[in-house]
């Protein structure tokens, strides 16, 4: 004998395909019909001349060029880039909204700021993964030696205290680690981004910083400050000089700094194909391939599911270094 629904539960189930098909539909029509004339604003979570304001600038220009959007950079600093990461996660998933993400906000955070952290890896979708470089070690011009004890005691014979600037959390697990492994007693002297504490690093307020190259570059090529060592396997083709962790006599201390394009979980897919596309014209461009190797970048790939694989490993990769050298979170 068949058993048929009751009337009720067979109006209820029709209502609520109905209500399902009607979402469906909204979400495709607002992706069909994106980007209209409101501006996109991108999100950068460190201050201006950060890689992150470097990359959202060039990524502007790219979606004025490739989809006619109208974007615009939101600068939006502070405690280690989770101000801006929030406001970026609580914003509606309509494409209206981008998040420059970076190794700090989108890998680091999540260890070194667990207790209070007000995102997670699944408040965002990965869009594309758009720069990669190792950060580097500066240090002021003042500051001389081949090796940790004579560049520590050049600071010593000038009558600085030992000090190491950091602009967001991966440089500042790397000023953290630094200091385990040398023994110096070194203070961490955190910045709301990487131009800021390269600044003072110039003008003689710190006595070293790791930072990323776009961060850098105008400053290096003033010979304001100076490269010392890159925690890479291997050395940077535009550093060539310049000597890697391992040797300077440090095992296991490998740093990337990187930007990637993330969107609010929930966009709909439409829209991140249509951004992933744009971010593979930038990738393409001879302007950005220019700016790339001016700041030492590798190159990288835009395809979705290998910056996805990225991001996992990323993340995965900062659980570990905040296990084992027991690092806390600053802001």
């Amino acid at each position: 004998m068949r058993t048929s629904w009751p009337h009720f539960l067979r109006g209820a189930l029709a209502s609520a395909a109905s209500a399902l098909a009607l979402v469906s539909a909204s979400a495709q029509a607002q992706a069909d019909a994106w980007p209209s004339a409101r501006p996109i604003s991108i999100v950068i979570t460190f201050g201006a001349g950060s890689g992150s304001d470097v990359t959202a600038r060039f990524l502007a220009r790219t979606l004025k060029e490739t989809l006619n959007a109208n974007a615009i950079v939101d600068i939006k600093p502070g405690g280690a880039g989770m101000v801006g990461a929030q406001f970026a996660a609580r914003a509606a998933p309509d494409g209206y909204t981008l998040l420059m993400g970076s190794g700090t906000v989108n890998a680091a955070n999540y260890p070194l700021f667990r207790d209070r952290i007000p995102y997670s890896p699944t408040s965002f979708s990965t869009v594309a993964i758009l720069y990669v470089s190792p950060a580097v070690m500066f240090v002021n011009n003042e500051l001389t030696g081949e090796t940790f004890a004579e560049l520590f005691a050049s600071a010593a014979r000038l009558n600085r205290k030992l000090s190491c600037g950091s602009g967001n959390a991966v440089t500042q697990v790397a000023c953290e680690i630094l200091k385990r492994k040398t023994g110096a007693d070194l203070v961490n002297v955190p910045y709301k981004g990487n131009g800021q504490s390269l600044t003072d690093l110039a003008s003689g307020q710190i006595s070293i910083a790791f930072a990323d190259m776009a961060a850098a570059a105008p400053l290096l090529a003033r010979k304001a400050i100076r490269a010392v060592m890159v925690p890479s396997s291997t050395r940077m083709s535009s550093l060539p000089d310049v000597r890697t962790a391992a040797e300077w006599g440090l095992q296991d201390f490998e740093f990337l700094s990187w930007n990637g394009l993330f969107v609010p979980a929930g966009t709909p897919p439409d829209i991140i194909a249509k951004l992933n596309q744009a971010a593979r014209h930038l990738l393409d461009s001879p302007e950005w391939d220019k700016q790339r190797s001016a700041t030492s970048g590798i190159r990288v790939s835009a395809d979705l599911a290998s910056s996805r694989a990225f991001v996992n490993a990323e993340i995965a990769t900062w659980e570990r270094y905040v296990r084992e050298s027991g690092v806390k979170g600053s802001e």
